[in-house]
């Protein structure tokens, strides 16, 4: 009797201890992609206005080279590798075309002598319209000459990226180009020395498959200064 007690108390606690088990689970650990953490971003719009309200307050200056879009124009020291021309950094970091029409009249002030313009990943990245994109490109070539007609305009063209965005970066491109061609515009072909692949070549990335490390810096350097200069 004593041992069928034993048994019974012991098969109990086996019986409890598997109720346990499958009734309560254990939390599972939150695992974030790294790309979410990568892609973690401060408040565009307020980081756009506040950015652009600054360029509002700095003086204007003669004779300005400036470089216009958005943040892979922005990381950039351009006035240490161009130190004997007046080059003004005008990149916005997440920018899109619609936001460079919206603070031309800032860039336009001064009556720039030269204008260096790349832009459209982010309206890429976004899924927007590639007419919207291209239509937002003339906009602010027609208002660039039509305000300061005496800039002379270099359209660079969208640097590779990411894979998955390759054929708008490329059919937007061929479209600048096309426009460039027509209407007696400077093309600046850069997506061929940076591709490797369908993507952006190691060799120029920072890590993140969008934006440039030093030797892409050092390239793209290379690849304006005779426009810078001439």
């Amino acid at each position: 009797m004593r041992k069928l007690l034993i048994a019974s108390v012991f098969i109990n606690i086996l019986l409890a201890g598997y109720i346990i088990k499958v009734t309560v689970k254990p939390e599972k650990p939150v695992i974030v992609p790294i790309e979410t953490v990568t892609n973690i971003q401060p408040d565009t719009v307020t980081y756009y206005l506040g950015r652009n309200e600054v360029f509002e307050k700095l003086p204007d200056t003669e004779d300005e080279i400036i470089l216009v879009g958005n943040s892979l124009t922005h990381n950039f020291e351009w006035h240490e590798m161009f130190r004997d021309v007046n080059i003004i950094n005008r990149g916005i970091g997440s920018d899109i075309t619609r936001g460079v029409i919206q603070r031309l009249n800032e860039i336009l002030k001064s009556k720039p002598r030269k204008l260096f313009l790349e832009i459209g990943i982010n309206d890429i990245a976004r899924d927007y319209p590639m007419d919207s994109i291209f239509s937002n490109y003339i906009k602010i070539i027609q208002i660039t000459q039509i305000e300061s007609p005496e800039t002379k305009i270099y359209l660079q063209s969208v640097l590779p990226c990411k894979e998955i965005w390759n054929s708008s970066i490329l059919e937007i491109n061929r479209r600048i180009e096309k426009y460039s061609e027509q209407n007696g515009l400077t093309y600046i072909d850069l997506y061929t020395k940076f591709v490797k692949g369908a993507i952006l070549s190691p060799e120029f990335d920072c890590g993140d498959n969008v934006h440039l490390n030093g030797n892409g810096y050092q390239l793209w350097c290379r690849s304006i200064n005779e426009y810078i200069y001439e």
